[in-house]
């Protein structure tokens, strides 16, 4: 048995939570799950054209297990429109961010490329702090 799967963030639900090929009946054609991490991972990705590593930082995942979702993802929608199949978009261990989640700073490491968040309203700035894991003071703001 393997180890329980991580929670990922999600900033939106889907609009639907179902698609299939027009008149076909649901009974009558096969489903491919999609969980609502892979919906986020495609969405990020795809339609709001980040690159990984900042799309699995929003999920909060590591880019390796952010590209293992994208690129399951991918396979079940490609194969589902390939196939006439229906997608049903259900389940996955996530949350869904709170109006707080929204609210952060992120900055980098110029040095060692760290990557970390802070809440809006602490006072600090990039020029005002040194990054948390080599003490570099070579941080920038990326959002």
């Amino acid at each position: 048995m393997g180890r329980p799967h991580k929670e990922c963030i999600i900033r939106q639900l889907p609009p639907a939570v179902g698609y299939k090929p027009a008149g076909v009946s649901l009974g009558e054609i096969e489903e491919v799950e999609v969980s609502f991490a892979e919906m986020e991972a495609i969405r990020l990705v795809d339609a709001e054209q980040l690159d990984m590593g900042e799309a699995a930082d929003k999920m909060a995942v590591s880019r390796t297990t952010f590209f293992r979702i994208v690129n399951s993802a991918r396979h079940k929608v490609a194969t589902a429109l390939w196939q006439g199949s229906a997608l049903r978009i259900e389940g996955g261990v996530f949350r869904v961010a709170d109006h707080e989640d929204e609210r952060r700073r992120l900055f980098a490491c110029g040095v060692c490329g760290h990557r970390w968040s802070t809440p809006y309203g602490t006072g600090q700035r990039g020029r005002d702090m040194g990054c948390p894991q080599c003490r570099s003071r070579s941080v920038r703001r990326e959002g």
